[in-house]
């Protein structure tokens, strides 16, 4: 074996077609002849059956080694074409199928060989650009033809239904023609004579031939959409590739590593950088630190108490994969018990407090339905006042009515009087509120608040038994929420920020909060997420000058712009069957993103009837470890959520007027940036824009002109 990986060797820098179709020889020469673990007749059912005996005899990670796999049977349709009909392949097409090759090797127990050593040492040689931002003349050929086809993706996703139809029709001709030949030879075989049977096969068989001949004529105008399949299929195995490879290769690039050196356990620390930069990764990193030095533990009941205790909180309630990831990377059984939301945290405290004490998150908009007498308000605006600004900032009636403090981002101006009303409508809700003992979400807050500073010590040590938070999502807490969970701890707050990703937050919340982060921010720039291609689509849109880097080419993002939003579904059905069938991605891995719950059951309905399976990761059945069913969520529930495909729906984008416009137009932009930055290697984007000037700006940003 190490001889025939010795040839293999001598093959580096040479034709990349050559190359890789000399790498998946040897895995189907090492799966059948040298540990025989396949007569398959095809290199799909080969692998299939390498993966089966592979799972039972060792103790190898299915899931990784399935994804390994996969890739190598995706790219061997593109070593085909080099097999029978001499295409050429290009080098990045050589440095995936190196990684794939790696990964099979280890697979085999042969990763250490110095062979394979040297195969992993020559991936610089397959790479043509001298730094990685710079695409390498092949990838940007490639980009330039995809970008080309693209242009004609509506016509092409038309002829889908025919081209898939015609497929099954040519393979069924073929089958038909290979069956006569076969009864044919053995009529042949029973008489030396002349046979009427013979020459009725023959006959037949010339039919069928002059019909294949036909419809291979006629699948000659299908060239565009098959290029259009097998440019997205080349680039979409080469970006998978890359981005398992790479993940394989480190735990924290230095960038990471410094800002994980410089967090202490005697100050607050604010980690911050765009999506895809590992700012989660950072926190995880500290807390792994904190534990090795024994700075910190997790447990409920240890004899050090709240000394020493530390939570994980985010503010999202998709928490699966996050916990999976802490899981994993700790080691910590308990995962549920230290990684939970900022609600969760809270409303723990909150029944320490009195057992009877709840949330109602309805409790501001059921009063205020009841008590709004204004001519100056809606029912809408003053619920924003009053949960969103005053309860959410622990603003004081000195402030608000005496100072007459700015409302940064709210809506209306309002005078003194005007502010007095207000004040006097929140009192008789912090009333009632109080009398239920339910409580909104904000006003939770201060109700611990109230309680920290009116107890005693030996009371507010039943409250106060963490020492440290590590605090993702930051940019969407209040500083009410900050300096709620400051007053909780014994400790000091790791947080991690995007403020691009804001889609709740209206201002800073750190100084009214009293957190001092001015010299205590580390920043991350660079995106191991999403590719080139898409960071910079996100980038146009959100018009932003932030210094992010990403490495990983990919296709070009795609638009599917239609004047009528009722175009949309049939045109997302298309592309949906496109990268399910002919690019052959895992339904999990492909995402929806709607503007709005509504729009969620819509997808779902198109799906459930071209029957494909899908679920709503907001279900509360629902689960991540679930396999085989494309996801489906509203940009406001993707936050933290990757996918390799995300296919972003928008008919139209919803405001919620409760902000001034500036404000409305950075939150609804925020929005629509954090779906753009869930696609790891693939994005299509479907819009009905009408005037909306936001989605006017999405689809020059996606479709930049030359």
């Amino acid at each position: 074996m190490q001889e025939k990986l010795k040839r293999l060797t001598r093959l580096i820098g040479s034709d990349p077609g050559f190359y890789v179709l000399a790498l998946h020889s040897f895995v189907e020469h090492y799966i059948r002849d040298v540990s025989r673990e396949s007569e398959a007749e095809t290199f799909r059912e080969v692998v299939q059956d390498f993966y089966h005996s592979l799972i039972e005899r060792t103790d190898s990670d299915p899931e990784t080694a399935q994804d390994a796999l996969r890739e190598l049977t995706r790219q061997h349709k593109f070593t085909n074409s080099v097999r029978h009909s001499f295409h050429d392949l290009e080098p990045h097409e050589a440095v995936a199928a190196t990684h794939l090759f790696i990964a099979f090797c280890n697979m085999i127990g042969a990763g250490d060989l110095p062979e394979v050593r040297t195969l992993a040492d020559s991936l610089h040689l397959w790479e043509a650009q001298p730094e990685p931002s710079m695409s390498a003349p092949a990838l940007t050929s490639l980009q330039s033809e995809l970008r080309r086809l693209q242009s004609q993706n509506h016509a092409l996703l038309s002829q889908l239904s025919d081209y898939d139809e015609a497929e099954h029709k040519l393979a069924t001709l073929q089958n038909q023609i290979e069956r006569y030949s076969l009864e044919l030879d053995a009529a042949k075989l029973r008489t030396r004579s002349k046979d009427e049977r013979v020459d009725e096969l023959r006959r037949e068989r010339a039919e069928l031939k002059s019909e294949k001949k036909r419809l291979l004529e006629r699948m000659e105008g299908f060239e565009a959409l098959e290029r259009y399949i097998e440019s997205l299929g080349r680039f979409s195995v080469y970006t998978r590739t890359r981005l398992d490879y790479e993940r394989t290769l480190m735990r924290l690039t230095p960038e990471q590593e410094e800002a994980s050196s410089q967090i202490h356990g005697d100050a607050d620390v604010l980690v911050r950088g765009g999506p895809g930069t590992g700012k989660s990764l950072v926190l995880i990193e500290a807390v792994r630190r904190a534990l090795e030095v024994g700075e910190l533990d997790f447990g409920r009941e240890k004899a050090s108490g709240a000394e020493h205790r530390a939570v994980l909180l985010t503010f999202t309630r998709t928490l699966a994969k996050f916990e999976h990831y802490v899981a994993k990377i700790l080691r910590l059984d308990h995962v549920r018990e230290i990684v939970r939301t900022v609600d969760a945290f809270v409303l723990e405290r909150l029944r320490r407090i009195d057992s009877e004490y709840g949330f109602s998150f309805k409790a501001v908009d059921e009063a205020v339905s009841e008590l709004n007498t204004t001519d100056f308000m809606t029912d809408d605006e003053l619920v924003t006042e009053i949960e969103s600004y005053l309860f959410a900032n622990f603003v004081s009636r000195d402030e608000y009515v005496d100072q007459m403090v700015a409302r940064v981002g709210m809506r209306r101006r309002l005078g003194k009087s005007q502010r007095e009303t207000v004040w006097t409508i929140r009192d008789e809700i912090a009333e009632r509120m109080d009398r239920t003992k339910l409580f909104s979400r904000n006003y939770a807050r201060l109700k611990i608040l109230e309680f920290l500073n009116d107890a005693d010590p030996e009371q507010s040590s039943s409250l106060r038994d963490v020492r440290t938070i590590y605090l993702d999502e930051t940019q969407d807490l209040t500083s009410g929420d900050l300096l709620t969970l400051k007053s909780l701890i014994t400790g000091n707050l790791v947080m991690a920020s995007d403020t691009q990703q804001s889609i709740y937050g209206v201002s800073s919340p750190f100084a009214r909060a009293g957190i001092q982060i001015a010299g205590r921010t580390r920043v991350l720039r660079t995106n191991f997420r999403n590719t080139r291609q898409i960071s910079a689509a996100a980038a146009r849109f959100a018009r932003t000058d932030e210094d992010h880097f990403a490495f990983r080419d990919g296709p070009p993002p795609e638009l599917h712009r239609v004047p009528d939003a009722e175009l949309l579904p049939p045109l997302l059905a298309a592309k949906l069957h496109l990268y399910l069938k002919h690019l052959e991605y895992e339904p999990e891995n492909i995402c929806l993103l709607a503007p709005h719950n509504s729009e969620v059951e819509h997808l779902k309905a198109v799906l459930d009837e071209a029957g494909v399976s899908a679920q709503v990761t907001s279900d509360r059945e629902f689960s991540f470890d679930e396999r085989g069913s494309v996801r489906i969520s509203t940009l406001h529930s993707s936050k933290g959520l990757d996918f390799p495909v995300v296919m972003l729906y928008l008919p139209y984008i919803q405001r919620r007027e409760r902000f001034d416009p500036e404000t409305t137009e950075r939150l609804t932009r925020n929005l629509i940036y954090v779906g753009i930055t869930r696609a790891m290697e693939n994005l299509s984007v479907f819009v009905a824009p009408g005037d909306d000037p936001v989605l006017v700006d999405l689809c020059a940003a996606i479709e930049p002109g030359d």
